[in-house]
């Protein structure tokens, strides 16, 4: 069979992306445009525009837990392929860790550029879900009575107060009391709705201002750890802690970052949720058109799911992973404690970079292969 290959357009030159991020920008940006209009998660999105989609084909095949599960789901888009759980071999989370923060990555910074040049509109904003409901022995669950709603408060209270009394600390003990409540009922009309816990709203602005806080603190916390301090660093010129965009292209502190957060919420909000949501909408066609000509999307997300696992070649070998006393299980030929080393030493990373690599035809010797991926199975992309 002859395949003809169907060569993406230039992108326009005005804030194209050249450099540290032009290889992705190629091809992200055409399906970002080519969806039109999104709203949801950065997870989501890499789903809808087909990013390692094939992937998730893969991943539902033969596979009857998971597809109940995506029966469950509203929409089966919204799962988010890089998740991890506790039963992973370590390898494996770190693998994921990695390749989920440089998809948001992309994704982010792809948007942002979109924005500058005025092709999209686009904005981010956080939401939440309140922790008004207790779950009984038998499992189900119960709204909170007024006097336990604010029992938990006090006790969320003292544990903010004493992380904000630290050293050093950058936590406003009175910014992130705003999200003790879980909802600000001045702000929102759905307060009933959610001591239900049936929808999330978007947070009022002290909220926003107070998850920004807490997740500034967090960083600090993670920097004290990370270089063996004593007490918290001082911030004034520490960009890694100023710079969420320079912390989080860091693999390894951002592997702390979320055992941080994981300790930290749960002490200070208890079981109240909130997550970052995205949302965004072509405003300029003509911008628009100069993308999509002889766009195909198929191609481009193949293409891009091609050059992440190009970038993953070089995490296995450059990015060092923090053994535990465990991880001689995932180490071919180590018994015991093992010292700190690359992540190519796990063999459930490789496994899954393996496999990977096999779906999309890159290649073993040179991470990369001339030949078109395109005529393997259909992405679930959904355009706009």
């Amino acid at each position: 069979m002859i395949v003809t290959k169907i060569h993406n357009p230039p992108l326009p030159k005005e804030n194209d992306g050249r450099g540290r991020r032009g290889i992705y920008a190629d091809n992200i940006r055409l399906l970002l445009v080519s969806l039109g209009t999104f709203e949801g998660k950065y997870s989501t999105l890499a789903n809808q525009v087909g990013v390692f989609s094939r992937y998730f084909d893969e991943l539902k095949k033969n596979n009857s837990e998971l597809m109940k599960q995506l029966e469950r789901q509203t929409n089966e888009l919204d799962y988010n392929l890089w998740k991890r759980n506790e039963f992973m071999a370590p390898g494996e989370k770190e693998y994921r860790s990695i390749i989920s923060e440089k998809v948001k990555d992309i994704l982010k910074s792809n948007l942002e550029a979109l924005h500058r040049e005025g092709t999209v509109q686009y904005e981010a904003h956080y939401k939440i879900i309140p922790d008004t409901s207790l779950t009984m022995e038998d499992y189900r669950t119960r709204p909170m009575s007024k006097a336990e709603e604010i029992e938990g408060w006090e006790e969320h209270r003292r544990a903010i107060e004493g992380e904000a009394s630290q050293k050093n600390s950058v936590l406003n003990a009175e910014l992130a009391e705003h999200l003790i409540f879980g909802i600000d009922k001045a702000y929102s009309l759905d307060y009933q709705l959610l001591r239900a816990g049936e929808n999330p709203v978007i947070c009022s602005p002290e909220q926003e201002a107070a998850i920004e806080n807490y997740q500034f603190y967090v960083r600090q916390c993670v920097m004290k750890e990370y270089r063996h301090l004593d007490k918290l660093p001082v911030v004034d010129g520490e960009e890694l802690i100023t710079k969420s965009g320079l912390f989080f292209q860091n693999p390894r502190l951002v592997q702390i970052y979320n055992k941080m957060d994981n300790k930290l919420s749960p002490l200070l909000f208890g079981d109240i949720r909130f997550w970052r949501e995205i949302e965004y909408r072509v405003i300029d066609e003509k911008k628009a058109e100069r993308y999509l000509k002889g766009f195909d999307q198929r191609q481009a997300a193949n293409r891009l799911s091609q050059k992440i696992l190009e970038y993953m070649d070089k995490q296995l070998e450059n990015h060092i992973v923090e053994a535990k006393p465990d991880d001689w299980k995932d180490i071919p030929g180590a018994f015991g404690r093992v010292p700190d080393g690359a992540l190519r030493r796990y063999q459930s990373a490789v496994k899954l970079h393996k496999k990977l690599k096999g779906l999309y035809g890159v290649s073993e010797k040179d991470g990369s292969n001339d030949a078109d991926i395109s005529t393997g199975q259909e992405i679930n992309a959904v355009s706009g």
